[in-house]
């Protein structure tokens, strides 16, 4: 609810209106917008008008609210000049286009279109295209940069990249106005790290459990080759690694015949080494 707040106050900051002087209404093919937000959050905007035919030497207007900078406009072949009127927040433009004009393209740096919070930026405009028979928006993110829980208003017609940035594409032929918005965050930012940290960990976890869920499997393999007695004599030698086995006899109540039999055993599948001390024998856990 805050973001859509935020996002109303910003939208403020860019809306267009298009007009001529002494002409009838313009007819535009295409129509596109681009916003490229840059690292430092100012936003290179570019808009590209094509016409369904060459113009006649018209005398144009264009409007723009919020603060702007380095604005060119220019038919794609040369500048065209312009003058440029401010009133309160409102700048506008007004230059002549040739005769003969079939596209045009204005670009300048728009601010106060993106703002942050804890590490998530969202960019947010208002938009009011001309009448035109296709309308195209792009918003590119910087480099670096990806999208916040792909949180995009309206549902983008696609999420592309160039091989280096991240970018939105919608659609909005038809729409009179429409509010554009979307978040994102610095891939190396502490979020991101933090993000990182917690898949890391994941990881970890995953691995570990696999590991012990393999060791307790392949134990339970190793056991079902061994009696009862067997397995109780394994279990204390695998804690004290070595040990009299006079001691086990005792521990385990077993008779010197019987566990003499048991060491045999072991000793038979390479478990156990057995050193004769006196009158019994020190025995190593070789597992």
């Amino acid at each position: 609810m805050r973001f859509f707040i935020f996002a109303v106050v910003f939208a403020l900051f860019f809306l267009v209106v298009f007009s001529t002087r002494g002409t009838s209404a313009l007819e535009i093919t295409d129509y596109n917008i681009t916003f490229e937000i840059m690292p430092d959050t100012e936003v290179m905007e570019t808009i590209s008008m094509l016409f369904t035919g060459p113009l006649n030497a018209s005398s144009l207007n264009y409007v723009v609210l919020g603060d702007i900078s380095d604005l060119s406009v220019s038919d794609g072949l040369a500048d065209i000049d312009y003058t440029l009127e401010k009133s309160g927040v409102e700048y506008s433009v007004r230059f002549t286009v040739p005769q003969g004009t079939e596209r045009l393209f204005i670009k300048f740096i728009a601010k106060d279109l993106v703002f942050s919070s804890e590490s998530v930026y969202s960019f947010s405009t208002e938009l009011r295209p001309p009448a035109a028979q296709k309308v195209t928006v792009m918003a590119f993110l910087p480099v670096g940069f990806a999208l916040y829980r792909n949180v995009v208003y309206p549902e983008a017609q696609a999420i592309l990249s160039d091989g280096e940035r991240i970018y939105a594409k919608w659609d909005l032929t038809g729409r009179s106005d429409a509010l554009v918005s979307l978040k994102f965050y610095n891939t190396n930012s502490d979020y991101s790290l933090l993000m990182m940290a917690v898949m890391v960990f994941a990881f970890v976890m995953i691995v570990a459990y696999l590991v012990g869920h393999y060791r307790k499997k392949m134990k339970c393999e190793f056991e079902r080759g061994f009696s009862e007695d067997e397995r109780k004599v394994l279990f204390i030698l695998s804690k004290e690694r070595r040990v009299m086995q006079k001691k086990i006899e005792k521990e385990l109540g077993f008779s010197r015949a019987k566990m003499t039999r048991i060491v045999l055993k072991l000793e038979k599948k390479g478990l156990v080494e057995k050193e004769r001390i006196g009158r019994t024998n020190r025995l190593f856990y070789k597992k």
